[in-house]
Formats: C-alpha cells, structure tokens, sequence
C-alpha cells in the first residue's frame, strides 16, 4: 500500500478511532483482572461503602473534602460522585472500577486525537501522537490505579470544552457555549488545576487562531461566571481553613524545580519510572538528556517559529505547576499519574518538529513512532501488573523509591510474617522516626511478641503527634495485663472518646467497671451505648444487672 494511500485512511475518523480504541484496549486489558493496591483505593470504594450506597450523598459531595467531611484540603465531588453512581453496579468489586478506568482512558485517547486534529495537526501525525499518548508507561498508573481515574475525567473534560469552544468559533451558537461551559464547570468541580482552562482556551484563540477579542466577550462572562458558581459552591463546603500563602507557594516551587526535569525524562526516556516515586530517588540525568533532545528537535526543525510549540510549551508547564506548588508536608509524591494532561503539551510540540514535520515522508514517520509504539506498548502492559495486589504494588514502591518511609511501613503491614514487618517498619524508623502511624505499627509487633514495655514505649510516642483510638486500645490491653485498671479505664475512656460506637471498646470498659466494684458506671456506659443505637448484647445486660 502506498503511504499517501495509507495516510488518507487517518481522514476517515471512523476508522482512526476504531485502530486508537482497539490496540489502546489490547495494551490495557490486563487491568480488568487487577486487584486493589491499598493506596486510597480501598478508602473510596470498600471503606466508602455506606457513603456511597446513598444516593443523596450525590449532594453532600459538593459540601464535603476528599478523604475527610471535615478538615480536608482536597475538593474532588465529581469524582465522589463517580464512586457513588458505580457502586450501585459493581458494589466493592474492583474489576468493575478497573474496567471504567480503561474506558475513561479510551474515551481520552479518542477525544486527544480529536482536538489534535481540529487544532489542524495533519490526520495522521494526529493519529501517531494520539497512539503514543495511549501506551505510554508514564501513564500507566492513571489507567491501572483506581484513584487516577481523576485526572482522565479531568481531561475528558477539558479537551470537550475546548473542542466545543472551537466549534463556538466556526458556528457562534448559544447551545454551542452553553455546553462548553457545562464541560468547564464539570472540570472544575473534578479538580482545581481546571481554573487555568480559560487561561489556555483564550491564548491559543487570541494567539493561534488570531481571533478578535469580540469573539471572546460572552466566553469570557460565562467563564467568569462559572469561577464565581465554583468559588461559591466550595466556599460552602467543609474544608480546611489552612490558608498557604503566596510566597509559601512560590518557595516551594522554586524549590521543586527539579521535578519538572525529572517529568521530562520519564516523557522521553521512560526508564526510571516507579509507583510510588519520591523525588529524592528520581535520578536527574534522564531529565537533562530528555530537555537537552527536546531542544535539538526544537531547532533542528526550526519549529521555534511555529505558534504552536509555544502553546505545547506553555500547556506543559502551566499543568505542572499545581504539582510545583504543592507544599510537601500535604503531599512529597510526585506521582506519575499527574502527567496526564502536561504530557499533551509535549506532543504538541513534538506535532511540529521531528520526525513529524513536514518533510519527512508519512512511511518514515509510521516506522519511527511504530517502534516508539512496541517498545512503549511492551513497557505499559508489564508495569499493569505491578498493580495487581497490595503486596506487589508495596514490593515494587520500596524497589523503585527506596527512601519512602511511607513505602516500607506500607509493605510491612501487608506482611503476615512479624520479623518481616518488624525489619520494614524500623527500616522505615531509619528514614522517618515520626512518621504518622509507623510507631503504633512497631508497638503493635511487640506487644504481639509480648515484649509490652517496648510496645508501650513506641505507643506512647506515636500519642505525642497522632492519638488515634487504636494506640489508646493496645495501651488499655498493655495496663490491664499488668493489673493497672485505672491506667486501662481511662485508655479505655480515650478510645470511646475518640470513636464513641467502637464496640470492643465499650464492651471492655463495661466489664472492667463491672469487675471492679464499680457496676453504676457500666450500667451508665450500656446506657450510653443504647442511646447511640448500639448492640449491647442480653449477656452482658444480665451480668450487669445481676440477673
């Protein structure tokens, strides 16, 4: 077949979706199969259960953080909602949620390919860089990680707004507008990082297309309009009142800067990627070779001169910052999942130079990137699997990023050997002594080995910055097994306080009270517990009441 025959079948849309949706599907299909990595996954769909077996919650999502009712930074109610509406297909099987994540990753694929083309990128280089957008291994965790699915609906969103936006242009029509806008709002209700839209669609307008600022006049009332909707309806919602400054977001930017190198080499030499990945263990010689090919490209194909890489250089850098300016006591990961818009930016102004200029023959171009294609095809559907299960994905988090206290603390929970975990967790103690939760799993391991007054010594630490019920419940078991019963009672008090319908909690105290001379308070105790709706049980009932 000859290769301007074979270049014109990528004008027919139909048959460039069906060739993009089918090898992306081969590449990914593997994920249906795979479990939960116990990264947040779990907290969303199994520990969500009851949050999201209520419809009615669909409202309380845009009232609400992320992880927390309360006291949240995190603002994600389209992405609550999304759980909410699967859970009443798949329940808390995670095939199901694997499965939509592959099609949302479809669908992204699909509509990349798209815009490509309606920002006038020739069908076939639209469709080569939509392809290598599909099996790209940094993406890998958007698709094969549950929570990922954020940024993909995020994009879905994004490139339908703009997509509209562009037909708005060619045919001003207010059902047109309006459903650019409802796409925005979409995006931003998915995440903040949204609010740069305008930013972007305005430029590109202004800039590529040379469009008046008349054309922009409604766009720009139903943006603004629909920033003050967000801002209201968040201003609403109970989130965390930490203010982070200006100057603290740019001092944290300036000082993450490396990160930028560090996306840009596992975009072009993905060979350092990692499920976990902390910066720290990111080497910064793959980012250095990546800027200093995506320079040469740049000027050996004179594309410098071309709007374009301008606006795929912007779009790359704009969609980082969010992750710049994160500050790292909320979050030190730089997960490769966040690529997922930025990465566009670089195809964009790969679009302009080579092997995707002009010059080059299509037959060069289908062998160069059919190449780039296998080898990140292979790459892709072997990283799938290092999702398949919490042991794995751990094992693979410690290897790839071995100063992660987080990491290690994270495997050795999943470890049913204790000298394993205890070897993990004081791993973990080496690199981050105080890092939340890890004391409570050290002192859990010794006072499963009897060993109480090291188990005591690590609980009582992790009290001093997290007092969490199940640090006060092991102290309660530690004081009663050497007959300190006041010591237990008011542990005992502390879990209650805590998590007031913890059963085992109340039950104990109730028979410590008991056994102690002390039956007015356990009966005050039952009684508490039947005010709260809570299963007493007739044993106990009668032991207290002397019956």
């Amino acid at each position: 077949m000859q290769p301007a025959g074979f270049e014109g079948r990528f004008s027919n849309t139909l048959f460039a979706v069906l060739v993009l949706s089918s090898l992306t599907f081969m590449v990914y299909a593997r994920a249906m199969f795979l479990d939960y990595t116990k990264l947040d996954d779990s907290i969303f769909i199994v520990e969500n259960a009851h949050y999201n077996a209520d419809v009615k919650n669909i409202s309380v999502s845009f009232e609400r953080g992320l992880f927390n009712p309360t006291k949240d930074a995190y603002y994600r109610p389209l992405f609550l909602v999304d759980f909410i509406i699967e859970s009443h297909f798949f329940g808390i099987n995670p095939a199901g949620y694997h499965f939509t994540n592959l099609l949302f990753h479809i669908i992204s694929v699909i509509l990349l390919f798209l815009f490509f083309k309606r920002i006038k990128i020739p069908p076939l280089d639209a469709f080569l860089l939509a392809l290598i957008f599909a099996v790209h291994p940094v993406l890998t965790q958007a698709v094969a990680w549950i929570p990922g699915r954020n940024d993909m609906l995020l994009m879905i969103f994004f490139l339908s707004s703009f997509i509209l936006f562009l037909r708005y242009l060619e045919k001003p029509t207010a059902a047109l507008l309006v459903l650019h806008l409802v796409f925005f709002i979409a995006a931003l209700f998915t995440k903040e990082t949204a609010i740069i839209i305008p930013v972007i669609i305005g430029g590109f307008s202004l800039i590529y297309l040379k469009c008046g600022w008349r054309k922009l006049v409604f766009p720009l009332t139903g943006w603004a309009g629909s920033l003050v909707l967000w801002l209201l309806v968040r201003s609403t919602a109970s989130l965390t009142k930490d203010w982070i400054s200006p100057v603290e977001m740019l001092r944290t930017g300036f000082g993450r800067m490396e990160v930028v190198l560090q996306y840009l080499g596992k975009i072009f030499l993905p060979v350092n990627l990692t499920v976990f990945p902390v910066a720290e263990d990111i080497t910064l010689i793959w980012g250095i070779l990546a800027l200093a090919l995506l320079v040469a490209l740049v000027v050996y194909s004179k594309s410098y001169t071309r709007p374009l890489t301008y606006l795929g250089l912007f779009w790359f850098i704009v969609f980082l910052i969010p992750v710049l300016i994160v500050p790292k006591s909320l979050n030190d990961q730089v997960f490769e999942h966040r690529l997922y818009l930025p990465v566009i930016g670089i195809l964009i102004m790969l679009s302009q130079a080579m092997p995707f200029s002009v010059t080059v023959s299509p037959k060069i171009k289908i062998a160069i990137v059919s190449v780039i294609v296998v080898i990140f095809s292979i790459q892709s559907f072997i990283r799938t699997s290092y999702f398949s299960d919490p042991i794995t994905f751990w094992t693979h988090a410690v290897s790839g990023s071995p100063h992660s206290a987080y990491a290690k603390t994270l495997l050795g929970t999943k470890m049913d050997d204790p000298a394993q975990r205890e070897r993990l967790f004081k791993e973990a103690q080496v690199l981050d002594p105080n890092l939340k939760n890890l004391n409570y799993y050290l002192g859990k391991v010794l006072f499963d080995r009897k060993e109480t007054d090291s188990a005591e010594y690590y609980l009582r630490k992790e009290l001093v910055a997290n007092p969490i019920p199940d640090v006060y419940f092991l102290l309660a078991q530690i004081a009663f097994s050497k007959d300190r019963f006041d010591s237990a009672a008011v542990n005992l008090e502390k879990v209650i306080e805590l998590n007031p319908i913890d059963p085992q909690a109340n039950h104990n105290l109730v028979l410590l009270y008991f056994q102690h001379g002390q039956p007015e308070k356990s009966r005050q105790i039952i009684h508490n517990m039947q005010l709260k709706g809570m299963d007493v049980g007739d044993d106990l009932l009668r032991m207290v009441n002397g019956k």
